[in-house]
């Protein structure tokens, strides 16, 4: 049972079991309950800083009411987040193989943890961003929630892949781009579900000329920083206070070059890109969890013929010795919560070699909170 709202507040969960926090670490929020008619009522550990985590979202609870009929052998599950959508399906029809899809790790590990903690042996989770990995492989459904900020030309990536996999596909969409997928033409596109804020259109199985591994898909524009051009995904964060900060953070680097620097939360390439660009003997390493940011980090890398490592880990520090780095720079989270900005500030201090520096952007909250616990050596 969900907990009572604070007045002014976010809603406050159940707390999540001691397995979730093990996977999740400082992510973990709380529970949440998904329930649609005609499928098992889940209870499902949800992260902070993902979708939908204070609540399953009205969108999927539609989805799940306009399925077809019979059960598919296969399905995947495009963007699945913590598992709201394809787990109760998994759940529901056990026999079904079900491919559970996020490009963000975070997502990708709460699935795998809620899937594991209901006993669900039909489910398999992985990273991926949109089908890049998955042209070999056929599906009977394709499932996807569209992410309301993924532009047009993603929107059809995302609709006709599926058909590329030999799927039919069902789709969820805000009301306020039913109009963008209708003037996308698709040939036997059907609206069969319409909700309070959402609609659902299927979209049968029919042959597809479309690459699966297009990455341009997802670009949006070009934005400069520091001299660098750099192409920006959809989703992006479109803050314009966001760079000045990041400005301000290059402004104070040391005027010496290091050795190696990392750059964590990454996002696609400013911090890591202008390090190189400005210490051309310095071994960057760039860490970010979301696979839509990393690839166009390496995109902009490529195209700057600026030679970044990219690493694609949950938290900064995951698989990096000790006092590795002269240098670390990053910017902490705002939406996750003080228990992961923590972290973060944590593993800022454990990951910078002595006599190192650090330079971490917090917002004003996240000082006044003092973050909760702290790390064993302070960052400079």
């Amino acid at each position: 049972m969900k907990k009572r709202r604070r007045a002014g507040g976010p809603a406050v969960l159940p707390a999540p079991s001691a397995l979730a926090r093990k996977a999740l670490g400082p992510y973990a929020r709380g529970r949440v309950v998904a329930a649609a008619p005609g499928f098992p009522r889940l209870a499902l550990d949800v992260p902070w800083d993902v979708f939908a985590s204070q609540a399953v979202d009205e969108g999927t609870l539609l989805l799940l009411r306009h399925l077809p009929a019979d059960p598919p052998a296969s399905l995947l599950d495009l963007g699945c987040g913590y598992g709201a959508l394809g787990l109760p399906v998994a759940a529901r029809w056990p026999s079904t193989r079900c491919v559970l899809v996020d490009r963000d790790l975070l997502a990708v590990a709460a699935a795998a943890h809620n899937a594991s903690e209901l006993g669900l042996q039909n489910v398999e989770v992985r990273p991926g961003l949109g089908y890049r990995e998955l042209a070999r492989e056929r599906f009977d459904w394709v499932l996807c929630n569209v992410p309301a900020r993924i532009g047009p030309r993603a929107i059809r990536y995302l609709l006709e892949g599926g058909r590329a996999l030999g799927a039919e596909v069902r789709a969820v969409i805000i009301r306020d781009l039913s109009a963008v997928v209708l003037a996308l033409g698709l040939t036997g596109l059907v609206h069969v579900g319409r909700g309070a804020r959402h609609d659902v259109f299927a979209l049968p199985a029919a042959p597809a000329a479309i690459d699966l591994a297009d990455e341009e898909v997802y670009a949006r524009d070009e934005t400069e920083f520091a001299g660098l051009r750099l192409s920006r995904p959809y989703d992006a964060s479109e803050d314009p206070v966001h760079f000045r900060l990041l400005s301000l953070l290059a402004e104070s680097l040391p005027r010496t070059a290091p050795a190696r620097a990392l750059a964590f939360r990454a996002g696609y390439g400013a911090l890591p890109l202008h390090l190189k660009s400005r210490y051309t003997s310095c071994e960057v390493l760039a860490q970010d969890r979301d696979l839509l940011d990393t690839a166009f980090l390496r995109r902009n890398a490529r195209r700057l013929r600026l030679d970044v490592a990219v690493r694609e880990t949950l938290l900064p520090a995951d698989g990096l010795l000790p006092e590795s780095f002269p240098l670390v720079v990053g910017e902490l989270s705002a939406s996750a919560g003080p228990s992961v900005a923590a972290r973060e500030l944590g593993d800022g201090a454990r990951l910078l070699a002595p006599g190192g520096e650090a330079l971490i952007l917090a917002s004003e909250k996240q000082e006044r909170s003092g973050f909760r616990g702290r790390p064993r050596k302070t960052p400079r």
